[in-house]
């Protein structure tokens, strides 16, 4: 269940941010949604290790901010996968 709303969250932030129109069945959503927590999880783990040796509300805070960017990048490139080619009409 979980898979499925992140994975439906990121098709629809893709769309509004970057309009990329990724598949939206509920399969899409679920493979979506486990491919991108696999992604974010193996990008967090330096964030991980640096929080265990020092957590100090400096570095937590710029480590917020630069994996913003970073979990932002991941998740465009996820909905990428599943884009669906746009029809046009060529006039």
């Amino acid at each position: 269940m979980l898979f499925l709303i992140i994975g439906g969250l990121n098709v629809f932030l893709a769309w509004f941010i970057w309009d990329v129109n990724a598949a939206s069945d509920w399969l899409s959503f679920l493979i979506h949604g486990f491919v991108l927590s696999l992604a974010l999880f193996v990008a967090s783990i330096p964030q991980i290790f640096i929080n265990i040796i020092g957590v100090n509300p400096t570095i937590t805070i710029a480590l917020f901010i630069i994996y913003c960017f970073i979990n932002g990048y991941i998740a465009k490139n996820v909905a990428g996968y599943w884009e669906e080619e746009s029809e046009e009409t060529g006039e």
